[in-house]
């Protein structure tokens, strides 16, 4: 999909009255959002606040924000890939933790002066491609302790509560396929570059997406790109489902209808 339509497609205007309402919506649908108008590291800050609960994660400031840039050297240490200019594989953020979080939230500050394209993966829509073409290949990536992030050992596709799934994936070297998943690799990747769909983000523009349903990365670039990223839970009282439907005719459960979220909680402009 081309990268201004698949911004457009998933908008949501943050100033809205019921913006948060409908952000929980369409991550319920689509685990993706984007929005505009957030040009300041403040601002990132505020509207993370508004949206998820900020995670301490290793690489972030006291604020929760990690500065996305061209590190140099730092880049070459396992687990470091972000801070470099190369392109990023499709991934799960924090995917050598027991339970990553649900979602990240990536601003652009400043855009590379060639390359550094944001592309998303429907993890979704993987899963359902493999169950129709791949069913066999599809139960490989399935099976618990079959892959190693780091130091977690999972799988690909896990299967959670009533039966929804999550998807957990790295492809930077630092993750270990056992013999049975390492022949469903091949096909697992041609899948994911089917789902691709890039996403140029220009000064002040972002995406939310569920960390559990939806892979991201990024094109090599050259040039100052700097990129703002909170990583976090959803704050109370925006509810998502456990994870994505394995499959896509299912409808959100009864029990986790996605409630109104207080119009109070949307005072303040934006950036």
């Amino acid at each position: 999909m081309a990268s201004h339509a698949a911004f457009a497609s998933q908008y949501v205007d943050l100033a809205g009255d019921d913006a948060l309402t409908r952000v929980a919506r369409i991550l319920a649908r689509d685990g993706l959002v984007t929005f505009d108008r957030v040009y300041q590291r403040q601002s990132v800050v505020r509207l993370a606040l508004r949206l998820l609960a900020p995670w301490r994660h290793r690489d972030a400031d006291a604020d929760g924000v990690t500065v996305i840039s061209d590190r140099g050297s730092i880049a070459t240490r396992p687990g470091y890939a972000g801070f470099g200019a190369r392109g990023l594989e499709p991934h799960t953020d924090s995917s050598a933790l027991d339970l990553p979080p649900r979602l990240v939230m990536l601003v652009c500050a400043r855009s590379a002066d060639c390359g550094g394209e944001s592309y998303v993966v429907d993890g979704a829509a993987v899963y359902h491609e493999l169950a129709s073409r791949s069913p066999e290949l599809l139960k490989a990536l399935q099976q618990p302790r079959t892959v190693r992030f780091a130091s977690h050992w999972g799988s690909v596709f896990e299967t959670v509560e009533d039966g929804w799934m999550r998807i957990r994936l790295r492809l930077d070297g630092v993750e270990h396929f056992t013999p049975p998943v390492t022949e469903a690799v091949p096909v697992l990747r041609a899948a994911i570059e089917r789902h691709t769909r890039e996403i140029v983000l220009l000064p002040g523009q972002g995406y939310l997406l569920d960390n559990w349903r939806m892979l991201h990365g990024r094109r090599n670039f050259r040039g100052p790109r700097l990129m703002y990223r909170v990583l976090g839970d959803p704050v109370a009282g925006c509810v998502l489902p456990p994870g994505f439907a394995p499959s896509p005719g299912r409808a959100l459960l009864p029990q986790q209808r996605i409630p109104e979220c207080p119009a109070a909680l949307l005072s303040g402009e934006i950036s």
